[in-house]
């Protein structure tokens, strides 16, 4: 199956959002194919799952001393720091990746699995006991990387990538954060703790739960190797042949369009789940 594939310079965090939902919007009018997307975050930018409450769980005084932005996503799940890290999204039709949403997350998984283990990276998918999920009292951080959730990728158990996903008109909209090194101290900082005490606490167990690549690696690692393996996983998983685009003039005009009135509005970010917000 041939598959778009975009690899985007870092961009400020409203406007990566919004080009992933502009290509959703796309690819659900039938105007464009299925799409890989590379991308970086510039600032640092702390974005959040589409139901969490900002007031509850982000520390927004912290944000500008630590020079992280803030942004809502369309999908769920918990906040993500994104500053040392690529980003990919899959934006693909429900038709050509069928199955429910633990059934595609898994394949997609499997995808970038083989990719690390291209790279070196002896990934695995994490396996769950029975009901044991994000709902657990056991996994109530607000940060995404504080707990692993079924088939999110493990290296030596500790969480490597993670990953959301958003379903609309027949669309499937995944996408995910993969840290160069993952930076516990300034996550924790952005988030609201109870008490210096509790802040610590937060900070050991994230460290003890998630990595970077370049942990994983034992060594630096730029953003072309890594790009350049997981195209490779993808290709050899899911049989696609990716082929260079760029996005449509459709799609950046409505990018610019959804970072100035959607993502970058201060009542998209602030509000706690925006169930009546629609993708069309």
């Amino acid at each position: 199956m041939l598959v778009r594939l975009l690899s985007h310079e870092p961009a400020k965090g409203s406007f990566n959002m919004a080009v992933d939902e502009a290509i959703l919007r796309s690819c659900a009018r039938g105007e464009t194919g299925p799409t890989l997307r590379f991308y970086q975050w510039d600032p640092a930018c702390l974005s959040l799952g589409y139901f969490q409450d900002v007031k509850r769980e982000v520390n927004l005084e912290a944000l500008p001393s630590q020079g992280v932005d803030l942004v809502r996503r369309v999908t769920g799940g918990k906040a993500v720091l994104h500053d040392n890290e690529l980003t990919y999204s899959v934006i693909v039709p429900e038709k050509i990746l069928p199955g429910s949403v633990l059934e595609t997350y898994r394949r997609i998984s499997q995808a970038l699995v083989e990719g690390l283990r291209l790279m070196g990276i002896p990934a695995t998918l994490a396996a769950l006991e029975r009901g044991v999920t994000s709902r657990d009292p056991r996994f109530r951080q607000a940060a995404c990387f504080s707990a692993p959730s079924w088939f999110e990728i493990l290296w030596e158990g500790k969480k490597l990538i993670g990953s959301a996903q958003n379903r609309k008109n027949g669309i499937i909209l995944q996408h995910g954060s993969i840290p160069f090194r993952f930076d516990a101290s300034k996550l924790v900082k952005c988030i609201l703790t109870k008490s210096p005490e509790h802040a610590e606490r937060a900070r050991t167990m994230l460290e003890r739960k998630a990595a970077g690549i370049c942990d994983a690696l034992g060594r630096d690692c730029e953003r072309a190797e890594l790009q350049e393996h997981l195209k490779a996983g993808f290709q050899a998983v899911l049989g696609w042949r990716l082929e260079p685009g760029n996005l449509t003039a459709r799609e950046e005009e409505e990018a610019r369009e959804l970072a100035e009135t959607k993502y970058g509005n201060p009542a998209w970010t602030m509000e706690r789940g925006r169930q009546n917000e629609e993708l069309h």
